[in-house]
């Protein structure tokens, strides 16, 4: 059998990359009011809840779509409507649903709503008054089909005959060169390599599952949500092997494309948490009461780790979160409930130390 190896894989076959593009809403931010409010004003908010579809493979094209907040998945079928397969994931300000309305063709694929999601819908007219009226929307448009087509093909190209996928990570997309993985069902391991070329994280497959995960200084699960909410600066590379790797304590995650649809969803939790703390890096939390009361029915294992780390002495969020062995979300999600309860409290220096 195969063991893991902490060397660097050898023989990667790097796949070039054009920048990614930007999403939706980054692109809206750069344009000028005047076009950003008729942007505003053809899209409206429509609700999915849980299990949803939004529309179906074969049906006519008639708007296209943003995430504005959770995640949809696309799902695939055969000709015959048989063998539905999941192939991507998109996230907040992905867009979706262009491809029918450009080319005057029925629905190449369905898409559902895993959890939660809300959508910006924009008809058909809506859709060719941008197209007419805004230029950049255009521009924008070409960039991120060009961007999906690179995606396709090294996809592609790891199917039908590459044994390694490798590439920078300001170019590939994490989540999909998991699913990537997935869909191969192949063996193997994948590292990730940090800028000065250090080995900061390495994860196992077995028939393109991930059966064991190291990231920075977490293990496991805690390691893949941390890998999908704070992805790394540098290359990935992807070493195919034969034989499952043998691992300690083999994850359990039967399907990894709901994985993903959790991470992300966590990832968008925690961007919207961060600002809401206003506080600054360098402020460290002290503990309030003596005993710590957690209601809730989550993160406990989490809190009671980070009221012990606290009650020795007042630490910073970055020093919890690097000193913890959770994910920054839990870690957050803590700290701001711990705060909103008035059980732990920002610490002043003091001349004997923090107080």
């Amino acid at each position: 059998m195969s063991t893991l190896s902490s060397s660097e894989p050898a023989g990667l076959a790097l796949l070039s990359a054009a920048p990614p593009a930007d999403d939706f809403f980054t692109f809206c931010r750069k344009m000028n009011p005047k076009e950003f409010e008729q942007i505003v004003k053809l899209g409206r908010l429509v609700s999915g809840e849980r299990d949803s579809l939004v529309y179906l493979q074969g049906q006519e094209s008639d708007a296209f779509f943003v995430v504005n907040d959770g995640a949809v998945e696309i799902v695939v079928a055969s000709s015959e409507g048989e063998n539905p397969t999941p192939v991507a994931y998109l996230s907040k300000g992905d867009i979706f649903g262009e491809i029918g309305l450009l080319l005057g063709m029925p629905r190449t694929a369905s898409v559902r709503v895993p959890e939660t999601a809300t959508l910006l819908r924009f008809e058909r007219d809506a859709f060719e008054k941008l197209l007419a009226t805004v230029p950049a929307f255009g521009h924008y448009l070409a960039i991120v089909l060009s961007c999906r087509l690179h995606k396709t093909t090294a996809q592609l190209h790891f199917y039908s005959h590459a044994t390694e996928l490798a590439g920078n990570l300001d170019f590939f997309d994490l989540p999909t060169v998991f699913q990537t993985i997935g869909f191969s069902r192949q063996h193997g391991v994948m590292q990730i390599h940090g800028l000065a070329s250090e080995m900061i994280g390495e994860f196992a497959f077995a028939n393109g599952r991930p059966i064991s995960a190291r990231y920075q200084h977490l293990y496991g699960r805690e390691a893949l949500l941390q890998l999908f909410q704070l992805p790394p600066k540098g290359h990935f590379g992807f070493s195919r092997l034969d034989e499952p790797p043998v691992v300690e304590s083999p994850l359990d995650l039967p399907d990894i494309n709901e994985f993903v649809l959790h991470a992300v969803h966590l990832r968008d939790e925690l961007h919207a948490l961060e600002p809401d703390l206003g506080l600054g890096a360098a402020t460290r939390f002290k503990r309030v009461h003596s005993h710590m009361d957690w209601p809730h029915k989550d993160l406990e294992d989490c809190a009671k780790a980070l009221w012990k780390r606290i009650s020795a002495e007042p630490r910073s969020l970055p020093q919890l979160a690097a000193e913890l062995p959770f994910c920054r979300y839990g870690v957050v999600t803590v700290v701001t409930r711990l705060l909103g309860s008035k059980q732990i409290a920002p610490a002043e220096l003091t001349p004997f130390g923090y107080r």
